[in-house]
């Protein structure tokens, strides 16, 4: 009945029904956009399934209209970060090159392969992702906090941390950098694993901070504020290199999405990182985070079954 109403209600004051779904996409736009502007992270593991949902289109394109979004995400938030001196550019840029060789491969990778193993490809990714959330959640609950679990609870400490002890801790693990790991080898070592951050923008449209901070917190010592802040200067690099890539083969951009989604993910990560950088309290929002990736989780296991 209620299915018919709103066709009636469809039919009757003609609004299209793509509108609809418009309106919704931006909704959920806004909302992804807000949330991982704080988080180093682009956006994309949630922009893929949303856009396949919202436009019908096949994974190339989706791949790169979600880059587009992934750099409007990179360009907000990595300006409000940069405000709070937490970007070190001059790293950021090293590590992009090896990001942008990755990018080229993801881009190579995806126009060559079947759906079905790009939706693999994709549904293993974000099952690791939020596996490493849910520890990271859970031990932030505890007394120990290690610099993963201070990524989205290092603006707040739990109070059965001693209050003597609570400014101490919040500074050595979540504020200071540890400049003893800055060192050539591991600089190295961090810009060589940016190679598969920069794969799985290509291939499948992700920021690839899911690699990127993790490399920055533990390979290079970066404190967690900054390990986001840095991660986006890679993100940005390794977005408009796949975007290039794409072009370059041709593959079909529906710029009419680009620029009705592009102003609303500005929007969501201005206000989302400019708020979260000053008040964000994680350990709600990463729960809140790991019940959003298990919805693409689900999506992406149907599509699965469907191509299957």
């Amino acid at each position: 009945m209620i299915v018919s109403l709103r066709a009636s209600f469809i039919s009757e004051h003609r609004i299209p029904e793509m509108m609809w779904l418009l309106v919704l996409g931006i909704l959920a736009v806004f909302g992804i956009s807000f949330i991982y502007s704080n988080l180093g992270m682009g956006g994309g593991v949630l922009f893929v399934p949303l856009l396949f949902w919202l436009t019908g289109y096949s994974e190339d394109t989706v791949v790169a209209i979600s880059l587009c979004l992934v750099m409007a995400n990179c360009i907000t938030s990595l300006w409000n970060h940069q405000r709070e001196k937490l970007v070190a550019w001059k790293l950021g840029w090293t590590m992009a090159i090896g990001a942008a060789g990755g990018t080229l491969l993801g881009v190579w990778f995806n126009i060559n392969t079947g759906k079905e193993i790009f939706l693999g490809l994709f549904l293993a990714v974000v099952l690791t992702v939020i596996i490493k959330m849910l520890i990271d959640w859970a031990r932030a609950g505890g007394r120990t906090r290690s610099r993963m679990g201070c990524l989205l609870s290092d603006w707040g400490i739990r109070r059965s941390v001693p209050r003597s002890r609570r400014r101490r801790r919040y500074v050595n693990v979540c504020e200071s950098d540890d400049d003893s790991k800055l060192t050539k080898k591991r600089q190295a070592v961090a810009s060589t694993g940016t190679v598969g951050a920069g794969f799985m923008s290509g291939a499948l449209g992700l920021g690839g901070g899911v690699i990127n901070v993790p490399l920055l917190l533990y390979v290079l010592g970066r404190c967690t504020k900054r390990a986001a802040g840095t991660s986006f200067v890679i993100m940005l690099v390794s977005g408009l290199v796949g975007l290039a890539g794409y072009l370059a083969s041709g593959t079909y951009i529906d710029w009419t999405y680009v620029a009705a989604l592009t102003p609303v993910v500005f929007a969501g990560s201005f206000i989302g990182s400019r708020w979260g950088i000053k008040k964000l309290k994680g350990r709600h929002v990463q729960l809140l985070f790991i019940m959003v990736l298990g919805i693409a989780v689900a999506k992406a296991v149907y599509d699965l079954m469907m191509v299957l």
